[in-house]
């Protein structure tokens, strides 16, 4: 486990509001830190040796996912998916909503087959993992060259089209940590305009305001796929419009999964 998903846990404890109802427990969350340290080291091992066995194969990005997703578990957290992707196993950019480092534990049980994530290149000099993230058939993205961000962006469209497969990208390039959704940038729209293929957001539910890792069940955690759109004869005009429509759909649909939640504790909403 990295130091920033152990910051993102203490932030948990100190920032979550309780609204679970159980015992709190200061403990825990150094608790689960502590089991999720060897859990994250044994879940990399799997999925390398996973990767070893069948190397670049289409769906190794989902089920080493799947590894990772099972994390929940010593979170404290149920996840729920409310449908699954409108394009199946088809090309499309999925935009999802970068919370914390914990979401590499939450999130991933829902991801669809064949499709690769696009990250830093700074991950591939994690011990273990970078060799994973490279031979699960992710794609890594130089963030630093920004006078050049088209042009990469445009060869990563080329590589997905050429491999015929989805991409999963957070389009804030940051986490949020509590501040809700972040300004877009720019590439992930960029590059479903080069691939011309649809752009699908993916909506989480605020874990800051709903996840409280100081109680035994910490909370629910809610996602939903948004209806996708198309960007067919769009070019490098409607970037800005196509990014600010997704942004607004997104914050609409983060609102709605909050509400549900707060239903669900008796909170309105």
């Amino acid at each position: 486990m990295t130091d920033q998903q152990l910051a993102d846990l203490v932030y948990y404890s100190n920032n979550a509001n309780p609204i679970v109802l159980g015992i709190e427990n200061p403990m825990l969350p150094v608790l689960r830190a502590a089991l999720l340290i060897p859990y994250f080291i044994l879940g990399c091992t799997a999925g390398l040796l996973l990767c070893i066995v069948r190397p670049f194969h289409p769906n190794n990005t989902r089920d080493c996912a799947k590894l990772f997703s099972w994390g929940r578990y010593i979170l404290g957290v149920r996840m729920t998916g409310l449908n699954e992707s409108p394009v199946g196993n088809g090309q499309a950019v999925y935009l999802a909503n970068h919370q914390d480092s914990l979401d590499v534990f939450i999130y991933p049980g829902l991801l669809p087959g064949n499709i690769a994530i696009l990250g830093k290149k700074d991950l591939m000099y994690i011990p273990v993992f970078g060799l994973l993230f490279w031979l699960a058939r992710n794609i890594f993205i130089d963030r630093g060259n920004k006078s050049k961000a088209w042009e990469t962006m445009a060869t990563v469209a080329n590589l997905v089209n050429k491999r015929a497969c989805a991409l999963y990208i957070f389009p804030e390039g940051t986490r949020s940590r509590g501040k809700g959704l972040l300004p877009f940038k720019s590439g992930a729209f960029v590059l479903a305009i080069e691939a011309g293929i649809p752009v699908v957001p993916i909506c989480y539910s605020s874990t800051h305001k709903n996840i409280d890792l100081g109680r035994w069940k910490s909370g629910h955690a809610l996602a939903k796929y948004l209806e996708p759109i198309s960007t067919e004869g769009m070019t490098k005009d409607d970037v800005k419009a196509l990014a600010e429509r997704c942004h607004a759909l997104m914050q609409e649909g983060i609102a709605e999964l909050d509400a549900q939640i707060a239903r669900e504790n008796g909170r309105g909403g």
